[in-house]
């Protein structure tokens, strides 16, 4: 019998909306290997397909509690503290605690798809706002989480 270290561990993905991405398939592996697991991306569905059927967030979700996981899905922009804050505040009132951060989340490909000589400056702060700056609030966010909770647990020992 296969037993996960994962077992009661609550996984963030961000950037897991996309129905062949990077994000849903790493959510759904930790799910499968025991975590529940919450996707979060900057919108519900991601693609701008008239032609697919794919749901986005919703399916992620759908998918990990077919697992037998519970699953919440967050739409908040990645690069805006205040949201990035209040979906981690939200996470940890619904489950309790977030206990693994998968910083998946990256700019959509666009305009920065050129050389670097040819590269406008624009387009280069919208590739490091989300790629960098996004992993920087989600990391921040999560480490003041982990913080708290060890000071919590430290802080009961010390009162025993």
């Amino acid at each position: 019998m296969y037993i996960s270290i994962l077992n009661g561990k609550i996984a963030l993905v961000t950037g897991a909306a996309g129905e062949f991405g990077l994000g849903r398939a790493i959510a759904v592996r930790l799910a499968k290997d025991g975590a529940d697991v919450v996707v979060n991306d900057v919108v519900e569905k991601p693609y701008n397909l008239d032609d697919s059927d794919w749901k986005g967030l919703q399916y992620v979700v759908c998918e990990i509690e077919s697992l037998g996981k519970r699953s919440y899905g967050f739409v908040a922009d990645i690069t805006n503290s205040d949201k990035v804050f209040a979906m981690i505040e939200k996470i940890v009132s619904k489950l309790g605690s977030i206990d693994i951060l998968v910083n998946n989340a990256g700019s959509k490909p666009g305009k920065d798809r050129v050389l670097a000589v040819d590269l406008d400056e624009k387009e280069w702060d919208r590739v490091i706002k989300v790629n960098a700056k996004g992993t920087f609030l989600s990391s921040q966010a999560v480490a003041q989480h982990f913080l708290e909770k060890i000071y919590k647990v430290r802080l009961s020992i010390y009162l025993l």
